[in-house]
């Protein structure tokens, strides 16, 4: 009977290992709904994140300008770094209170087969930074959606249709789609 109630326990602490494990690497979406947005000529694809530090302590999800203003001053502070590629792909957080900004600049003029060449930056409070990572493992997903999207609709189509998040939005994995829009408006 031992023998039974130890098999017993070892199974339920086996499921319970399982169901802790399975919900730590569960797929939730960490991203708004992108926008598009153009400064300078260059297209911008904009992911608002969802991260443990709400975004909406740092901006108002009921007043969008706001966080154009700021991308106005981000380009205009780092005019010369970020003047360059043909699209950029913008992920925008929260970290103690600070706005970060990942940017992903895309050359489409110096590729090959493999895609656009990629240079990637963070800023903190419109400042080149680099006492944070370049880019959490969601980012990383996102940025590979994007580039499969731009692949599927192949090279017929022009950059600005591409870009166009209220046209296209890239295929996410089950239960990583982004759902939710960050402004409220």
């Amino acid at each position: 009977m031992k023998k039974v109630y130890f098999l017993l326990a070892m199974l339920i602490s086996s499921i319970t290992c399982n169901l802790s494990y399975a919900k730590e690497t569960e797929m939730t979406p960490r991203q708004y709904k992108p926008f598009n947005y153009r400064i300078n000529d260059i297209n911008l694809i904009v992911y608002p994140v969802k991260d443990e530090s709400p975004l909406d302590k740092i901006f108002d999800p009921k007043n969008k300008p706001d966080m154009l203003a700021y991308l106005e001053t981000l380009y205009k502070k780092n005019n010369k770094l970020l003047s360059k590629g043909n699209y950029h792909i913008l992920f925008i957080w929260n970290l103690d209170g600070n706005k970060m900004t990942d940017v992903w600049i895309h050359n489409m003029k110096n590729w090959s087969d493999s895609g656009p060449l990629l240079d990637g930056y963070i800023f903190k409070n419109s400042e080149l930074t680099q006492d944070a990572g370049i880019a959490s493992g969601d980012s990383v997903i996102a940025l590979g959606r994007e580039e499969e999207l731009r692949r599927k609709l192949g090279k017929e189509i022009k950059l600005n249709d591409y870009v166009d998040r209220t046209k296209y939005i890239p295929e996410f994995p089950a239960g990583m789609e982004p759902k939710d829009s960050f402004f409220h408006n």
